[in-house]
């Protein structure tokens, strides 16, 4: 998973200075993880509909998103009490989908990064 190998990479590297990834698909994303379980439930969803027409797997994808968005106020409550510059992250970027503000900010932090 791509998620995990970049996670590992930057832990290996040291890049966990603020106690937490903000590189890689954390720098769009808070839950990319999360993301992408909540997506794979529905596209179950959806290849059953298509195939049987509206049925039960409707309920449980949606049962499980609602069970992936209240773990991340959980994770996200502990987080804030135990990194000091988690605020900061919460502010920078999105817990689920990546906004044009956010990927604008994004860009201007390279750009500082590039004059550097």
């Amino acid at each position: 998973c791509l998620v995990h190998k970049q996670w590992y990479q930057r832990r290996v590297r040291g890049d966990f200075k603020a106690g937490f990834l903000r590189s890689g698909l954390f720098a769009y994303c808070r839950h990319p993880n999360f993301v992408c379980e909540i997506l794979l439930w529905w596209v179950f969803a959806l290849f059953s509909v298509s195939r049987c027409g509206f049925n039960w797997t409707f309920i449980g994808a949606f049962n499980l998103t609602c069970l992936f968005t209240g773990s991340v106020d959980i994770t996200e409550q502990i987080s804030s009490s135990k990194y000091a510059l988690y605020a900061e992250y919460q502010e920078d970027v999105s817990a689920f989908i990546p906004s044009i503000r956010m990927l604008t900010i994004k860009k201007k932090q390279e750009n500082k990064d590039k004059d550097k």
